[in-house]
């Protein structure tokens, strides 16, 4: 309906309501898009705040894992003669939880250095002993207080060969 004012018609005439209810909006739908409006910003306040939960865990999850292999390598690095005399019986190297010193764990997002903890296991293999399975693995505390560890440990199995002799220059 046109509510415009003419020469022969009336400010109101052809209007039901007239011109001043037609020309904004109604409580109802101001209502209505103002409760929109808000669900849509506590749904992008939540998404965000669920992208940085699962940024900070990816982030721990991968520092445990180059934690866990640094440590694996560490070992299987390690002179013939270390093992020999560190890991020839399964009693002398004791399978133990230990916590990370704060220089290894600076990676860990949110998490203190009193919340990770690191798992070493070195067992000699054969009678006599041929090699040895090194296992590592790595837990942490999420700040809600449960423990996380890695989906699977690392395991490496060290050789009684000397790689110092293995070498291609003269």
């Amino acid at each position: 309906m046109n509510c415009s004012t003419g020469s022969n018609l009336g400010a109101n005439s052809g209007c039901r309501y007239g011109r001043s209810r037609s020309s904004g909006f109604s409580l109802v739908e101001l209502v209505f898009t103002s409760s929109i409006g808000l669900m849509l910003i506590l749904v992008l306040f939540e998404s965000l705040l669920f992208c940085r939960r699962t940024a900070a865990d990816m982030r721990c999850r991968l520092a445990a894992d180059t934690l866990a292999f640094d440590v694996a390598w560490d070992v299987f690095n390690r002179q013939t003669q270390w093992f020999d005399t560190n890991a020839s019986d399964p009693a002398d190297f004791p399978i133990r939880w230990g916590w990370v010193p704060a220089t290894r764990a600076t990676a860990f997002a949110g998490v203190s250095t009193n919340d990770i903890q690191c798992f070493l296991s070195v067992r000699p293999n054969g009678t006599p002993i041929t090699s040895w399975e090194i296992m590592t693995d790595v837990r942490w505390r999420q700040p809600n207080g449960g423990w996380v560890q890695l989906p699977q440990p690392y395991r490496l199995e060290r050789h009684r060969v000397n790689r110092n002799y293995f070498r291609n220059a003269p």
